[in-house]
């Protein structure tokens, strides 16, 4: 007699599997219970809001580097420590939109926001290194006065957390999406 199939997925950890077919339950052999269309248009669903979360965002940021003032110690500091302060929303649009992607099987789409996801990596880069040049000139500014120099302590310190945790959330997800792999897989 020939043993029944097991399923590869524990029947608690089915949830997390990906792929259009999921066992949702105990292992009856010939029964397999599909992702139905609600699901999907639920992921279809964040995918949209990511997408607007994504544009929210970006507009918020735009009209504060407006107008552009490079050279300016204080502008440079303030206007990075306002985006960083305003990034969370389009990092949450991105990753809504991957979510979205990965769970509907959408390859290319993953791949376009794994790819976006590694543009913004690179930006947060730049804007680290010209965050750093300013740090000295925007203490000097403040020193003499206790209470703003713990102001702007702890806007460094706020600002560098944040430069590491989206840099730190954008590679990895970059790089899943980026290795997202084919159905057939």
């Amino acid at each position: 007699m020939v043993a029944p199939a097991q399923s590869p997925i524990a029947p608690e950890m089915a949830f997390f599997s990906k792929g259009p077919s999921v066992q949702t339950g105990p292992v009856i052999p010939g029964l397999v219970r599909t992702i139905g269309p609600a699901p999907q248009r639920a992921w279809r669903m964040l995918g949209w809001i990511g997408l607007v979360f994504l544009v929210m965002g970006f507009v918020d940021i735009a009209l504060g580097w407006y107008p552009l003032a490079f050279g300016n110690p204080e502008w440079e500091f303030g206007t990075i420590s306002g985006s960083l302060n305003a990034f969370a929303l389009p990092i949450l649009g991105i990753y809504l939109i991957a979510a979205s992607a990965v769970a509907r099987g959408a390859r290319k789409t993953a791949k376009v926001a794994a790819l976006f996801m590694g543009i913004l990596a690179g930006t947060l880069f730049a804007l680290t290194i010209i965050f750093l040049t300013v740090i000295p000139m925007a203490a000097n500014g403040v020193r003499g006065n206790a209470l703003l120099t713990l102001g702007m302590q702890k806007a460094i310190a706020k600002a560098i957390g944040l430069l590491v945790s989206y840099g730190l959330l954008l590679i990895g997800g970059a790089v899943v999406g980026w290795t997202e792999p084919d159905e057939e897989e």
